[in-house]
């Protein structure tokens, strides 16, 4: 018991040392570039030595990934809690997803548009990224599977294709708001994107439903 409870609480240290390291990145990327963030900055801010940043991260790149994949694996929690498997409505479950993940992007204009440009730049995390992407277009089209099977989606395209167009859009309402609408909420984008495009991704039935409500 007692080697356990030691073995626990490294792990917990382990773990705030590295929150730490990414809290301090984030920190320093809302004042510059984050090219222009040292390694050195880091550890710095973070109170630790510049020999400890290497026990966690290999690049500064990969402080970045474990920073996007904290962030992932908080939104699948979200997904979990939201039952998806029984929820009346799949449309419903992604419109939810979409506007947990913009709440979280929005939270720093600077850390998101700084995330694009390390992306742009740097093949590592550009690859990671894709990783993340090409995962999330799992999750969302096993969401559409359920729903074609529910007849709620169109079936004449694969849901795979769904999906991918669903993550696209998400993709465009980021990029708009990183480019032309920085003052403007990103969950208002996100909504106004998924409510015009919504007949794009329903079964015909469904959009009779909602063009003859009292039918």
């Amino acid at each position: 018991m007692q080697v356990r409870t030691q073995v626990s609480r490294r792990e917990r240290r382990r773990e705030a040392t590295r929150q730490r390291l990414i809290e301090a990145a984030l920190a320093l990327m809302q004042q510059k570039p984050f090219e222009q963030v040292t390694i050195e900055e880091i550890t710095e801010l973070a109170d630790v030595a510049k020999g400890t940043f290497f026990s966690y991260f290999p690049t500064k790149e990969h402080l970045l990934h474990a920073y996007i994949r904290d962030l992932t694996d908080e939104v699948y929690e979200f997904l979990e809690a939201l039952q998806p498997e029984t929820a009346p409505s799949q449309w419903e479950v992604l419109r939810h997803v979409m506007l947990f993940i913009a709440q979280r992007d929005a939270r720093s204009l600077q850390i998101t548009r700084s995330l694009m440009n390390v992306a742009m730049q740097s093949e590592t995390l550009r690859q990671m990224i894709t990783e993340i992407i090409e995962e999330a277009t799992e999750h969302a089209t096993r969401g559409f599977e359920r729903g074609q099977q529910r007849g709620e989606f169109r079936t004449d395209v694969s849901a795979r294709e769904l999906a991918h167009h669903a993550v696209r859009l998400y993709r465009l309402c980021q990029m708009e708001w990183l480019m032309e609408r920085e003052h403007e909420p990103l969950e208002k984008i996100v909504e106004e994107v998924l409510e015009f495009y919504k007949p794009a991704f329903l079964a015909t039935r469904d959009l009779q439903k909602e063009a003859n409500p009292c039918d």
